[in-house]
């Protein structure tokens, strides 16, 4: 995991279903946001507690911080 952008929960999971779902790098996962949000996948990956606005803000950061070209394998 990087020491820069360590993901919430939440945003953890859609990472790893990005992940599983082919994105290959942290910008690739966040262009794959709107599938997921339209997806039937929501509820389960991010239970209750947790919201694509918050994990949008999450990944944004991440973004920031260690760049779109960062591998997801190195966040998860």
């Amino acid at each position: 995991m990087s020491d820069d952008f360590s993901p919430a929960p939440g945003t953890w999971k859609t990472l790893q279903w990005a992940y599983e779902m082919g994105a290959a790098t942290l910008g690739e996962a966040y262009d794959m946001l709107e599938q997921f949000e339209n997806s039937n996948d929501v509820a389960e990956v991010l239970g209750e507690d947790d919201t694509i606005e918050a994990v949008r803000e999450d990944i944004e950061y991440g973004l920031e911080t260690v760049g779109p070209d960062t591998a997801l394998d190195a966040v998860l």
